[in-house]
């Protein structure tokens, strides 16, 4: 009979738990019976499972859940919502990313979920490879730092409503290539100033930063759920300082209305000289569950690539059981 996967994942957190060296997936995979994929996967969901779910206590017959490390606040108040088309989008924006980038990543939720992107195609070996990416987000920061991703600190004073760092004068000597933006609310057409693109931010001091930081940026990626689109917030940062750039819209859906006037949009900034395009990111399919000859053919793979040291591993890991 084959295993739950609850039950497989339970017993794959307690291998990890035990193990006083690093794995290799195949030697999981053997030891669970199931092929590599199907442990990238439940290794994802663990990771996804853990980084939600910090602590549990029971406190007068009632059980207490700690779910983030991070300030209470504006970033955590939007951590959870729309998290599916937040996580289409950051999927649609990395898969777009050239290798060898240099990338400045702003704070946000939606940016959040490019970082864990960003560490998910490191994990699995997929492109994009090779990236520097700079942010102001302390949870994107860790996200990088856990991937191995080359990366560093943008700005100087703490924002804890934000998870985030700013600075009231922008200065870094780092160029970034392309900028990965959220924003809390994006305007296009003609309620925008001058029929144009406003991306806003619930912070004036968040607005003047990305400003400074935009300025010298060649091309920019929008990540901004469908729930911004047509939203204004107080505080400015696009405008003028998108012309003369790429600037690519990143969002989960569109309206027949919103799709004509962001295809005006591009005519008109055009004129300012800036390349503009939208892109609607879809759904994450579910990934598909192994076949029975998939699991033959890995365990076929994985017996023909272990060495000594390897089986004694997957040994130690058998006797632990």
């Amino acid at each position: 009979m084959a295993e739950n996967a609850d039950a497989r994942r339970m017993r794959l957190l307690k291998v990890l738990e035990e193990s006083e060296e690093h794995l290799h997936l195949e030697d999981l995979a053997a030891l669970m019976r199931c092929d590599s994929r199907t442990i990238r996967r439940d290794l994802d969901y663990l990771q996804q499972l853990l980084s939600r779910v910090r602590g549990l206590e029971v406190r007068r017959g009632r059980v207490m859940v700690a779910r983030s490390p991070y300030s209470p606040g504006y970033f955590t108040d939007q951590l959870d919502r729309n998290l599916e088309a937040k996580q289409a989008i950051a999927r649609a924006i990395v898969r777009s990313l050239p290798d060898e980038m240099a990338i400045a990543l702003t704070a946000g939720s939606t940016t959040y979920a490019v970082a864990c992107e960003i560490r998910r195609s490191v994990v699995e070996g997929r492109p994009p490879h090779n990236l520097i990416v700079f942010t102001n987000s302390v949870p994107s920061l860790l996200e990088l730092v856990a991937a191995g991703v080359a990366t560093g600190v943008l700005g100087e004073i703490y924002d804890p409503d934000d998870c985030a760092f700013h600075a009231p004068e922008f200065r870094s000597t780092f160029q970034p290539g392309i900028a990965i933006v959220g924003a809390s609310g994006v305007l296009f057409g003609p309620a925008a100033p001058l029929g144009g693109l406003d991306l806003f931010s619930h912070r004036a001091e968040e607005a003047a930063f990305l400003k400074q930081l935009l300025q010298g940026v060649p091309e920019i990626l929008i990540a901004a759920d469908s729930h911004k689109l047509g939203r204004r917030h107080p505080w400015s940062f696009g405008g003028t300082v998108l012309h003369g750039k790429v600037v690519r819209l990143f969002t989960d859906a569109v309206t027949a209305e919103q799709a004509e006037e962001l295809q005006k949009l591009a005519e008109r900034l055009a004129e300012c000289g800036t390349h503009f395009e939208y892109i609607v990111a879809p759904p994450i399919e579910a990934e598909p569950t192994e076949t029975p000859l998939e699991v033959e053919y890995s365990a076929q793979e994985r017996r023909g690539r272990n060495n000594g040291s390897r089986r004694k591993t997957l040994e130690k890991l058998k006797g632990k059981e």
